[in-house]
């Protein structure tokens, strides 16, 4: 079915085979049956604006950084947690632990501001899918590419190694 818009006129043409007719309807039943249409087309999930992610628990004790809730934001984004270490420590240029309830501890004192912006830096590089921006996608390594598969749209994006 083709429909075209010309004026106040409203062409709708049905390229069904066994029913071959042209009708012209006002613009007015036009979206009185586009109206109809949507209301019985289910509504889509609504989106969040970054799906629910949560808030890294940072503080500072001495001379270290510790991010307390790490191994569970690492969880979220479907990522391993050794990935997202290698990548915040690469940024950070400190040496750090992972302890084994999923803390992650960095040798020098970087605030909270600094940690949050370099993981939405990491977010919108090796998480969030190009296509569609959502973050529920999988990383996976094809030969010796890296990969962003979509588990929403199902788009695969390479982007450059860790």
């Amino acid at each position: 079915m083709f429909r075209c818009r010309s004026f106040a006129t409203l062409i709708i043409i049905n390229l069904n085979p066994d029913v071959n007719r042209v009708s012209v309807s006002s613009e007015k039943d036009y979206l009185s049956l586009l109206d109809r249409l949507y209301s019985k087309v289910p509504e889509k999930a609504k989106k969040q604006g970054i799906q629910a992610l949560p808030e890294l628990n940072i503080f500072n004790v001495g001379n270290m950084t510790i991010v307390k809730n790490f191994g569970e934001y690492c969880d979220r984004l479907r990522r391993d947690l050794k990935v997202c270490t290698k990548y915040l420590l690469k940024e950070l240029a400190a040496p750090g632990t992972i302890e084994n309830n999923g803390q992650l501890t960095i040798q020098g004192k970087f605030s909270s501001q600094v940690i949050n912006t370099l993981m939405e830096r990491f977010i919108h590089s090796y998480v969030q899918c190009m296509t569609c921006k959502s973050i529920d996608t999988v990383l996976k390594m094809d030969k010796k590419v890296w990969i962003i598969s979509c588990l929403a749209c199902g788009a695969q994006t390479p982007v450059k190694p860790l």
